[in-house]
């Protein structure tokens, strides 16, 4: 009450405001992510309108839940539940060792701004830099799908069950664009990912 003055004063909408700040502001971010940067990475050829829905409204902060608790004790928020949960130390480690992989340097790690928001990327051609926003997505948008079955039904998966789901999309995506693109087109895409044997595609995770 002290941030509204005299409290005789007040209306009942700006006591209500000030209450309300204080609880929630202190777990959602009163600003979201903005800059060319960011709608790069939301916009990026890499990814389908699945992903980039997710990626607009993280950049957003615009999927927080009614302050619902995750499988952890913690209050959820967007850093929270992709980034600052014990639960996902797991995916971002898998990540690290790929991007470290790909990009063929040990210096970069992945950082809060680069999970949630694709900032200050590894150095690297723009093809690894598509495959690496899809994956980031990718585990995203798994992350968000256990998320929304524990607290709607109530029901979760271990972290290497769902990690192994990341894996099998990422796999489907390469081998439908396999398929589907001319190869030298596929090979620009995903190239440094692949190895085509007798005719097959082979996805190195």
């Amino acid at each position: 009450m002290s941030t509204v003055g005299d409290v005789s004063q007040s209306s009942a909408r700006d006591l209500y405001r000030a209450v309300f700040d204080e609880l929630v502001g202190q777990v959602q971010p009163n600003h979201f992510a903005s800059g060319p940067e960011v709608w790069r990475v939301v916009h990026s050829r890499s990814l389908d309108y699945r992903r980039r829905d997710l990626l607009w409204r993280i950049a957003h902060d615009a999927i927080v839940t009614n302050l619902k608790r995750t499988r952890c004790t913690k209050w959820e928020s967007v850093s929270h539940v992709f980034w600052q949960c014990d639960y996902v130390a797991l995916f971002w480690e898998w990540f690290q060792v790929l991007t470290d992989r790909l990009t063929l340097c040990n210096t970069w790690a992945v950082s809060q701004d680069y999970a949630l928001y694709g900032l200050s990327p590894p150095p690297c051609n723009t093809s690894v830099q598509d495959i690496l926003t899809f994956v980031s997505a990718s585990i995203k948008l798994a992350l968000w799908r256990d998320r929304c079955n524990i607290v709607f039904r109530g029901v979760g998966r271990p972290a290497d069950v769902v990690l192994a789901s990341v894996r099998a999309e990422v796999k489907l995506r390469v081998e439908s664009d396999f398929v589907r693109l001319p190869r030298s087109a596929f090979g620009r895409r995903w190239g440094p990912l692949v190895s085509v044997r007798a005719g097959r595609v082979v996805v190195n995770l």
